[in-house]
């Protein structure tokens, strides 16, 4: 970027520099327009948001045994995720170190990485251990052109990744989040079923929406019954939406104890958890079944949404007759937020649209992601 471009994104972004955090009572409003379409946002978002958080990238089934990997593409970062030869998570950015070819591409076993442009090969550590035909190549040390390490832990059965090698633990993110579901045991849950739905919307137009259930009665008449019951909170990097089981067809898992987790609490047994977790991951969570969010955005105004179904792994839960009714209810409902978001995200770039207030009892989640956004940009760009 030259020194006239900066100066230009400097000039149109300057708004940015006198954002204040508002008060979700008092004045909370919705985002300026340029939050949700501006290239210059959405390069700060990848800087700043995705190159300093811990994000989900994927569930522990994808990697099966030592030497496993797969490869992702969050936000537009390029990465490799495995289990090293004796079994260890590790994650690199999947770019050669030559000149940037990628590693693999997909999923598999491997037990090297192989450059597929150039040939240089690494170990499953990230070191180089293959450069054909430079021998002639002086003032070369292999070891200043290792793969380059992201942070990588799991919760549960959740991998998360974070770019930046000094950022605090993923247990400090979490907070609370692993001790309020421990009971479910999910890391015994079993995937059944993966879809990956595509947007033409701006990601985080698809995490406000479902971190919030003002909408819910309007965009999903089937869930119209459970409005006035839904309880919510905001905190920390989460946002947390219990809707209660109220009829005997809510608690269908009751049927079989081979539906359902054992060993929850009453309480647990009678409600559905909707959680949204900054930046990028979430949850439909109830005793007999989740659908696992992976939030990825891939381009300022164009997101993809991977949907993963779990169930207890006994042979009544996993069987088709009682995924396929979970995997048809939880599409019917994507699909109704998906055919909405792109109107919003036309309406956003009009030159009619302005910031509009936020429901102090009803959008508590989307004001504190909205507010985590925009900290982190300011944090990332010297204020704050």
């Amino acid at each position: 970027m030259n020194l006239q471009t900066q100066q230009e994104t400097g000039s149109r972004l300057a708004w940015l520099r006198s954002w204040q955090p508002r008060s979700l009572h008092c004045d909370a409003m919705s985002l300026p327009a340029e939050m949700y379409f501006s290239p210059d946002i959405y390069r700060l978002e990848q800087q700043h948001v995705f190159g300093k958080h811990w994000y989900y990238v994927g569930h522990i089934s994808q990697l099966e045994e030592a030497g496993s990997y797969f490869t992702v593409d969050i936000a537009g970062q390029p990465l490799i995720i495995l289990k090293n030869r004796v079994g260890e998570l590790r994650a690199f950015f999947n770019i050669c170190t030559h000149r940037a070819g990628p590693l693999a591409l997909g999923s598999g076993k491997c037990n090297h990485l192989t450059c597929l442009y150039h040939a240089w090969s690494f170990d499953l550590d990230g070191n180089l251990r293959g450069i054909p035909d430079m021998e002639a190549a002086e003032n070369f040390d292999t070891a200043d052109y290792g793969l380059a390490p992201v942070q990588i832990d799991t919760w549960g059965p959740f991998i998360f990744v974070n770019p930046d090698l000094n950022a605090p633990p993923l247990a400090v993110q979490l907070g609370d989040l692993p001790d309020l579901f421990q009971r479910y045991q999910l890391d015994t849950w079993r995937r059944v079923h993966t879809i990956d739905y595509w947007v033409d919307a701006n990601w985080k137009l698809y995490v406000e929406n479902n971190a919030e259930y003002y909408h819910e009665p309007i965009v999903h008449p089937c869930l119209l019954r459970y409005y006035k019951h839904n309880t919510a909170e905001a905190r920390h990097y989460h946002y947390l939406q219990y809707t209660p089981v109220l009829t005997e067809d809510d608690r269908w898992f009751l049927a079989d104890p081979g539906y359902y987790i054992p060993g929850l609490t009453p309480e647990e047994m009678e409600r559905i958890a909707v959680m949204s977790f900054f930046p990028n991951f979430a949850w439909i969570l109830s005793p007999g079944h989740a659908i696992i969010y992976l939030i990825d955005p891939q381009g300022p105004t164009r997101t993809r949404i991977r949907w993963e179904w779990l169930v207890p792994n006994t042979a009544i839960a996993t069987a088709e007759e009682n995924v396929q009714p979970l995997v048809e209810f939880g599409d019917k409902i994507q699909k109704e937020d998906l055919l909405l978001l792109p109107e919003i995200q036309k309406r956003v770039q009009a030159i009619g649209y302005k910031p509009g207030r936020l429901s102090p009892t009803k959008e508590m989640g989307t004001h504190l992601f909205q507010e985590f956004i925009m900290k982190a940009i300011q944090r990332g760009e010297g204020k704050g």
